[in-house]
This record gives structure tokens, sequence and C-alpha cells, in this order.
């Protein structure tokens, strides 16, 4: 018996302490019927290694699904202004037909409360079970997670104007990595279900 209980602790506190990455919003442009195979991705960051690991790996997640990217750091160098008119240069010329921008949104530190896993349905004492007082305790805990909600625009080269958007929040992630792998692959799935990328 002290086994399981023991076992659901831990499981509980796993879970809470593991990231979540979620869509939170999602736009298609209406009447929107052209799908895109050439993206170039831009992960607009104050640190180049980490806008390098994003593009690399956004690049990575769409060539598993037979779509050829182009990370923005091969046409636009760290030294230059990220801005509409250094992009238009940098496509130009080139078989990109869409650009996707990868921007934070907010980052912000959240206090969460975590109801003990053995406050409810639990019908007996720390004597009759021989489990201690500490473990079967209603008090609940309490923990901060960071949380990142990042905004992803993907803009017809052709047209400069902006066919879908997606809003992504991760809560609680270990290290950057961690949201790069999460948000790429599920910002892949998402244009792909959204009939923008194919």
């Amino acid at each position: 018996m002290r086994v399981n209980y023991l076992i659901i602790l831990v499981l509980s506190v796993m879970i809470t302490s593991c990231s979540k990455t979620e869509v939170i919003q999602d736009w298609v442009e209406e009447g929107h019927e052209k799908t895109y195979q050439r993206p170039m991705i831009i992960g607009i960051s104050d640190s180049q290694q980490t806008r390098q690991i994003y593009e690399k790996q956004f690049v990575s997640e769409l060539a598993k699904r037979n779509i050829t990217a182009t990370p923005s750091y091969r046409l636009i160098n760290s030294k230059q202004k990220m801005n509409r008119d250094t992009v238009i240069d940098a496509v130009e010329g080139t078989d990109i037909d869409s650009v996707i921008i990868t921007y934070l949104v907010s980052s912000e530190t959240e206090v969460m409360y975590h109801e003990s896993p053995l406050s409810q349905g639990y019908s007996g004492d720390p004597d009759s079970t021989k489990v201690s007082a500490t473990l079967i305790s209603t008090r609940g805990r309490t923990s901060s997670a960071e949380i990142i909600t990042l905004k992803n625009d993907l803009y017809d080269v052709e047209t400069k104007t902006l066919r879908w958007t997606a809003q992504t929040r991760t809560v609680a992630p270990e290290s950057i990595d961690e949201v790069v792998t999460e948000v790429t692959s599920l910002l892949v799935e998402q244009l792909i279900d959204d009939g923008v990328l194919k």
C-alpha cells in the first residue's frame, strides 16, 4: 500500500515539473488556398546563438516532412538590422515563397498551486496504513513556473501580406533547447494541419 502512494506522489511531481507547449491562438486568412513549400525561417532573438539554434531546428523539423526551408542567418547576418526591408532584400532573386517569423511576446513567472495527490478520496490514518502523516497531508505545495509566449507569423513573399499566425505558450521549460524543440515541432504540425505548408 505504501509503495502505491509513493508512486502516485512521484508521478504527480514529475507531471507538474514537465513543460507543456500548446497553440493558444491560430489564424489563417479567410479564403486562403495557397500552400507554401520553400519558407525562410526567422527567429528573432537578442542572442545570435539562440537564433541559429531555433532556425536550424525549425528547418530540420520541416525537412522531416520533405519541405525545404532556409534559415535566415544564411541570408541575413548578425550585423544587419532585422526589419521588413532587410527581409525583402534577402529573399529577392531566390525561390523562397514565404517567410515565417517567430518572436517573443512575453516571458513571465507564475506561482502555481499543486494540490496534494492524496487530499481527495483518502480514508484512513497513518497508523492503519503505515503511511507517514507527512505523505497524506492534504496541504498542497506551490512552485513558480516560467511561461513563455511566442508569436509566429507567415508572410507571402509575392504579396508581402500576412497569411497565417499562431501563438504558442510553454509552461515551465527546463531549458531554451526544450522550448525550441517543442515549439518547432508543434508549429510544423499546425502549419500542415491548417493547409499552409505542403
